[in-house]
């Protein structure tokens, strides 16, 4: 049910902005999360998977950007693991916040295999919407 709605609302979402489906330019997007509730997390995953095969076969940059309590996701042995290799394998980037990171006491070694970071979340976001990626926001 989860994964159909996300499929509407990404639907509904392209729909609304006038998303071209012969689209030819690259597409680049960051899902972001601040959030620990693994219902966002799961959302998140859906709308990544859903917007690759939404665009495909046309180029696209994908990244979960992870700062606050959304961190937790991120660590080895999350329940969220299985599906971040899985998204990895379609290309989709996973990125922790370092400043989330010392205050909630998570080493760089604490992270999944394939997760990297960047010193400031806020920061990364602002940086790649001022190179044009959109921004989507998932959860509270």
């Amino acid at each position: 049910m989860l994964k159909r709605l996300a499929g509407v609302f990404l639907l509904s979402a392209m729909t609304c902005v006038g998303v071209s489906a012969q689209a030819t330019h690259a597409h680049h997007v960051v899902f972001v999360l601040s959030s620990a509730d693994q219902d966002d997390w799961h959302t998140a995953m859906i709308l990544a998977d859903h917007f690759l095969a939404g665009v495909k076969p046309e180029p696209s940059e994908v990244e979960v950007l992870a700062y606050g309590g959304g961190i937790d996701s991120l660590k080895a042995g999350a329940s969220t693991a299985k599906e971040i290799v899985d998204l990895e394998q379609l290309g989709v980037h996973f990125v922790a916040c370092e400043t989330a990171m010392r205050a909630l006491h998570i080493a760089k070694s604490d992270l999944a295999s394939g997760v990297t970071s960047v010193p400031s979340g806020v920061v990364e976001l602002v940086r790649k919407q001022e190179t044009g990626w959109s921004y989507v926001k998932v959860g509270r």
